[in-house]
């Protein structure tokens, strides 16, 4: 069994809504690729306002989850949802999920930096990040905790059967091809920024190569003729495409008021570095 840690609001281990959502289909999809039957979410409280501050980066719960891709509003109403979830345009946000199919609330919710050595990364704020330390492991599954079942519902107690099924016991695990991912999404990727010369004109972006892109770039740039040309200044290297761009995406958000056109930012290095370091951490 294998825990990957993800970041909330609240704890969805409330009987209202027992699912697990994602704001995209890619990282729903990453979970399930990287994931085996009867593997467990760990749910921490995010450090925002959304999150109440009694509850922030705090270690809330944790969940046994279904194999199976869902759409929220399938199972939900909107009277169901926080309205907060919505956009302006009156879309959900996180229209992508797994089933919780049972779960532990966690009943002394202690700070994830008291409990882990490991510190979660961006990873785990649009998607899941896996704990990888055997102590974190052991100190998580030894919390007290009250066990959660959620209420009966034909579906999803279907889901339950199904992952407990799936088990795996002393054969192969059982696969299926509806839960991988296309290889390339599945690739090591990179986060990266470039500048263009000396200037304060930067590039923000994600890819599966720097060098190869960074030489795509410039073939547009006749520094030839002593025009400034397109040098890599950071990067960040994520697992997959889908959180590699997930960190370009953080990028443009806390750097909004200072994009000019596309992927192009104007802005001092401070700036592109406070934003780069909030960005890595999932601020």
């Amino acid at each position: 069994m294998r825990l990957f840690a993800t970041r909330v609001w609240g704890n969805p281990i409330d009987g209202k809504t027992p699912m697990a959502t994602f704001g995209t289909e890619g990282h729903m999809a990453r979970l399930l690729a990287i994931s085996s039957p009867g593997d467990r979410l760990v749910f921490v409280g995010t450090k925002t306002e959304r999150t109440p501050p009694e509850l922030q980066g705090r270690i809330l719960g944790m969940a046994e989850f279904g194999r199976l891709r869902l759409r929220t509003l399938d199972y939900f109403t909107k009277a169901e949802l926080d309205p907060r979830d919505f956009d302006a345009r009156g879309s959900f946000k996180f229209p992508h999920g797994v089933p919780i199919v049972r779960g532990w609330v966690f009943t002394s919710q202690a700070m994830a930096n008291d409990v882990l050595n490991q510190r979660l990364t961006m990873l785990a704020t649009p998607g899941v990040e896996e704990l990888t330390n055997p102590n974190d492991i052991a100190k998580i599954l030894g919390m007290p905790s009250d066990y959660f079942e959620p209420p009966q519902n034909h579906r999803f107690d279907q889901m339950r059967r199904i992952n407990d099924a799936l088990k795996p016991t002393t054969g192969p695990i059982p696969s299926n091809s509806t839960y991988e991912v296309e290889k390339s999404a599945m690739e090591t990727s990179w986060t990266y920024a470039m500048r263009f010369g000396t200037t304060k004109i930067w590039k923000v972006g994600h890819t599966s190569s720097v060098p190869g892109r960074l030489d795509e770039i410039n073939k547009h740039v006749p520094f030839e003729i002593g025009i400034a040309k397109w040098n890599i200044t950071l990067t960040q290297k994520w697992p997959d495409a889908v959180t590699a761009h997930a960190m370009e995406q953080k990028l443009f958000e806390l750097l909004d008021a200072k994009r000019t056109t596309g992927e192009r930012v104007n802005c001092t290095e401070n700036e592109l570095l406070s934003a780069w370091q909030r960005a890595v951490a999932g601020e």
